[in-house]
């Protein structure tokens, strides 16, 4: 769970590297409060695509192996935005019980 107060927080370039992480598997992301600008660019061709999250949406994407994505902050957003995210993890080496 993520908050963001307002548009003067956000998230830069990056693709999620847990190692906890399932290779090629479906990330999806829940957003509650202001809609916000969500962004992709590949890793190779650099190509960006951007989207606007709207209150209640639901992104599910599988996209960490090639694209990269951000949250640009925004001076015209003034409410918070609340970022629910399910991942499915893998258990490699489990603690003993």
């Amino acid at each position: 769970m993520n908050l963001y107060h307002n548009g003067n927080e956000g998230v830069r370039w990056h693709s999620d590297d847990e190692e906890s992480l399932e290779p090629n598997s479906t990330i999806a992301s829940w957003s509650l409060g202001a809609e916000r600008k969500f962004s992709f660019k590949h890793k190779q061709t650099r190509q960006t695509i951007s989207l606007v999250l709207e209150r209640g949406s639901l992104l599910k994407v599988d996209t960490q192996t090639n694209w990269l994505h951000s949250l640009p902050k925004s001076k015209k957003i003034t409410g918070p935005r609340i970022n629910l995210t399910f991942r499915t993890m893998s258990i490699t080496n489990p603690s003993p019980a």
